[in-house]
C-alpha cells in the first residue's frame, strides 16, 4: 500500500486566541522541532501553560514542515495500546488486538511520512517510548508535569508580570483592567503569574462583573481556601494537583504531606530526610522535585503555597515539624559551640535534637552559616510557636542571640523573642519565659534602654533563684551588674558581677567567667584600681586558656588596651587595641568593632595624632549608626568634638557636642569615662 493513500490527520486542537507573550520561549520550542527527527519535552509545574505552548508551536510549524499530518493525544489515563489503536484508525488502518502487532503496523505506517506528534500530559517515559516514530521526517512534542528523561527539555515556568496582566485583560476586558490597575497587579501577584491561575481568576471576574478586583485578590492572598477560589467551570487548580499527586509513589505522597505540614517557606537540604524520619525521604523528595510539586535550589527546597494548602492535613505532620525543628536546634548547637568554644553562657531546654548532617559552610565558617540561614532560622521560631511547640520556640530564639548580638539584628531579636515568649506564656512555660525575659534584657542593654533591661531581668530573677538554675542565674546577675554600672552604681554593679562569677565558677563556664571578669575589670578601672583590673583581665585570659572564641578574646584585648591607656602606655595600648579590632572583624562583631574603633580614636587623640583620631572616631560613629546604636554614635561624636576643637574647628565641635549631649539627655545618661561597655 502506498503511503500517499493514507489519510492525513490534522488532530491539533485550535490554538488559543488569547495567547500572550512568550515569543522567545515559543521560538526556542520551534527551533528544537525543525531539525527533525527530534523529541522535545515541555515540562513544568501545574498550570504553567505547557499544553497551550505546545499547541501554539505545533500550529506554527505544522503545514510547512509536516505535510503528512499532525497527531494529538492526551496520555493521562490511557495506555500505549489504546493510543496506537487511535493512531492506526486515524491513518485508516485496522488496529490489531495484539500489542506487538499494533506496534508493528504503526511503525510501518509512519516510516516514510513527515508527521508531528503532540503527546500531551505524559506521566512517565514508558507511555512515550512505543509511540516514537523513528522516522527521519517526524518530530514529537511531549508535555509533562514530570521531569522525564528525554533528549531535549524546555522548562516552562510562570508568565512575566506584564504578560500575566495582558492575559487577565483579555479575560475581563482592557477597560476594567485599566480602571482597577492596582488591584489587578495585586491579583496577578497573588496568582504567582501562573497562566492557569490567571485564567481562572479572569473567568471568575468575567462571570461577576460587579465584583471589584480587590475582592478576589484578597481571597487569593488568604492561605485558607485559595484552592476553592481557584475553580471555575471545568478549570480547577485542585483537580490538576490531585492528578499530579496521583502519579506519586506512596512514600512521595507521604513526604509531600509532611513537608506541607512543616509549613516552611524554605526547607534546608536535610529537611526531607528529617521530616520523613529516615533516608527514604531523599528519594521521595527527588520524586517530588521531578513532579514539580517541590522546587529545588542551591541551598534546599521550597513547597509552593498552593501545593502546601493542597497537601496539608497529614496526621503525623506535627512529628515531622518537631524533627525539623530538632534539626535546626542541633545545627544551632554546633554553630554556637564553634563560635564560643563550647555550649557556654546559654540556657538549655529539653527539646529533642535531630542529628542531621551539617553542610560544609557550617563546618568551615559557622558565623557565615548563621548569616546565610538567618531567615530560615527566624521562620523556624514562628513555625514552632504557631504549632504550640513552646519549648523548641524559646530554645531556637535564645540560641539565635549568637547571631543577633554580633550583627546588631535588633528587629529580628525582638520579633523572634516576642513570638516565642507569647507561646511560652500561653503554655505556662515559666522557665522558657524567664530565659526569654533575660535575653530581651540583653537586647535592651545593647540598645542602651537600661530601664527596660532592669524590668525584664527582674521578671526572670525570681524564677531562676527559686529553682537554683545556674545557667539562668549567671545571665540574670550579669545583666543586673551592667544595668547598675550604666547608672554609676559601681558598688552594686560589683556585687552583681561577683554573684555572676560565683555562678559561672560553680557551673564551670569559662566563657561566662571571662565575660564577668572583664566587667569587674571595668569597675576596677572606674575605681582607679589599675592593678586589680590587670589581674582580672589576666584571669579572663586564663579562663579562656588564651585561645577562646574570637569575640571574647576581642573583648579582653579591648579592655587591656583601655587599661594600658589609663596607665599612660599609649603606644602599647594602640597595638593591643589593633589586635582587638582584628578579632572583632574576624568574629564579624560589628558592635564590638564600633567600641574598639572608639577606644583607638581616643587613644590616638591622646597621642596627638589628630587626623588618625578623627578618622577612627568618624568610622566608629558611622558603624554605630549602621548598628542602630544611637548612644554609641553620640559617644563617638562627643569625643570627635574634642578632636575638632583641638584642630581649631570650633563651630563643628560645638555642633557635634550639642547633638551628642541631646542624645544622652534623651536616654537619661551622663557622659562618663569609658561610657558604654559591649558585652557577650
Amino acid at each position: 500500500m502506498e503511503i500517499a493513500l493514507f489519510p492525513r490527520p490534522h488532530q491539533l486542537p485550535a490554538a488559543v486566541a488569547d495567547f500572550v507573550g512568550r515569543e522567545e520561549l515559543l521560538q526556542s520550542v520551534v527551533d528544537r522541532i525543525i531539525p527533525f527527527p527530534q523529541v522535545v519535552l515541555l515540562t513544568g509545574p501545574v498550570g504553567t501553560g505547557k499544553t497551550t505552548l505546545a499547541v501554539q508551536a505545533a500550529h506554527r510549524v505544522a503545514n510547512g514542515h509536516f505535510p503528512d499530518g499532525q497527531l494529538f493525544v492526551r496520555l493521562r489515563g490511557t495506555t500505549p495500546h489504546e493510543v496506537l489503536g487511535r493512531f492506526l484508525t486515524a491513518f485508516g488502518l485496522p488496529a490489531p488486538g495484539d500489542f506487538a502487532a499494533r506496534l508493528s503496523a504503526y511503525r510501518d505506517a509512519v516510516v516514510r511520512q513527515s508527521l508531528l506528534l503532540v503527546l500531551d500530559d505524559v506521566t512517565c517515559v514508558d507511555q512515550v517510548k512505543p509511540l516514537l516514530p523513528h522516522a527521519p521526517g517526524c518530530a514529537v512534542l511531549v508535555t509533562s508535569r514530570h521531569a522525564l528523561k528525554l533528549p531535549h527539555v524546555v522548562e516552562v515556568g510562570p508568565l512575566e508580570p506584564a504578560q500575566a496582566m495582558m492575559l487577565l485583560g483579555n479575560q475581563i476586558g482592557p477597560d476594567r483592567l485599566a480602571a482597577e490597575s492596582a488591584p489587578a497587579e495585586a491579583l496577578v501577584a497573588a496568582s504567582d503569574c501562573s497562566p492557569l491561575t490567571v485564567r481562572i481568576a479572569g473567568a471568575v471576574l468575567a462571570a461577576r462583573p460587579h465584583w471589584p478586583l480587590a475582592l478576589l485578590a484578597e481571597r487569593l492572598r488568604d492561605p485558607r481556601g485559595r484552592l476553592e477560589t481557584l475553580s471555575h467551570g471545568g478549570l480547577s487548580v485542585r483537580a490538576r494537583l490531585e492528578e499530579t499527586a496521583g502519579d506519586l509513589s506512596p512514600h512521595a505522597r507521604r513526604l509531600l504531606g509532611l513537608l506541607a505540614g512543616v509549613g516552611a517557606r524554605r526547607l534546608p537540604s536535610w529537611a526531607p530526610v528529617a521530616a520523613f524520619g529516615d533516608v527514604r525521604g531523599q528519594s521521595a523528595v527527588d520524586e517530588l522535585v521531578s513532579a514539580h510539586l517541590v522546587s529545588a535550589g542551591e541551598h534546599g527546597y521550597a513547597v509552593p503555597e498552593l501545593v502546601r494548602e493542597f497537601a496539608a492535613g497529614q496526621s503525623d505532620a506535627g512529628e515531622a515539624l518537631r524533627r525539623v525543628l530538632g534539626g535546626w536546634l542541633y545545627l544551632l548547637d554546633q554553630a554556637r559551640a564553634a563560635v564560643y568554644g563550647g555550649d557556654f553562657s546559654v540556657v538549655r531546654g529539653c527539646s529533642a535534637r535531630e542529628v542531621v548532617r551539617p553542610d560544609r559552610l557550617l563546618r568551615t565558617d559557622p558565623r557565615e552559616w548563621l548569616e546565610s540561614e538567618h531567615e530560615s532560622l527566624c521562620d523556624a521560631v514562628e513555625l514552632a510557636a504557631g504549632a504550640g511547640l513552646d519549648e523548641p520556640a524559646w530554645e531556637l530564639a535564645h540560641r539565635l542571640v549568637t547571631l543577633f548580638e554580633t550583627r546588631t539584628g535588633f528587629e529580628g531579636w525582638q520579633h523572634t523573642h516576642d513570638i516565642a515568649l507569647a507561646a511560652c506564656e500561653k503554655a505556662g512555660n515559666r522557665r522558657g519565659a524567664a530565659v526569654l525575659h533575660c535575653s530581651l534584657a540583653s537586647l535592651h542593654i545593647s540598645q542602651s534602654r537600661y530601664d527596660l533591661a532592669h524590668e525584664m531581668t527582674l521578671r526572670a530573677k525570681d524564677f531562676f533563684e527559686d529553682h537554683d538554675d545556674p545557667a539562668g542565674l549567671g545571665l540574670v546577675y550579669r545583666n543586673l551588674g551592667i544595668v547598675a554600672r550604666s547608672s554609676g552604681e559601681f558598688a552594686a554593679a560589683r556585687r552583681w558581677y561577683q554573684h555572676a562569677l560565683a555562678v559561672y565558677e560553680r557551673f564551670t563556664d569559662p566563657v561566662g567567667q571571662a565575660s564577668v571578669l572583664q566587667h569587674l575589670a571595668q569597675i576596677d578601672l572606674y575605681d582607679g584600681d589599675t592593678a586589680g583590673a590587670g589581674e582580672r583581665l589576666s584571669a579572663a585570659l586564663a579562663a579562656c586558656d588564651g585561645t577562646g572564641p574570637a569575640r571574647v578574646l576581642a573583648q579582653i584585648n579591648y579592655r587591656l588596651g583601655k587599661l594600658l591607656a589609663v596607665d599612660g602606655r599609649h603606644d602599647e595600648a594602640s597595638g593591643v587595641l589593633t589586635t582587638a579590632l582584628d578579632l572583632t572583624r574576624t568574629a564579624r562583631d560589628r558592635r564590638g568593632e564600633s567600641f574598639v574603633l572608639y577606644a583607638l580614636g581616643r587613644n590616638e587623640f591622646v597621642r596627638c595624632r589628630l587626623d588618625q583620631a578623627r578618622a577612627l572616631l568618624h568610622e566608629a560613629a558611622l558603624l554605630c549608626e549602621a548598628n542602630f546604636d544611637v548612644v554609641g554614635a553620640a559617644r563617638a561624636r562627643l569625643e570627635l568634638s574634642r578632636v575638632h576643637r583641638a584642630r581649631g574647628e570650633v563651630q563643628v565641635a560645638a555642633e557635634l557636642e550639642a547633638a551628642a549631649r541631646a542624645v544622652y539627655s534623651e536616654f537619661g545618661l551622663k557622659p562618663v569615662p569609658g561610657d558604654v561597655i559591649f558585652q557577650p
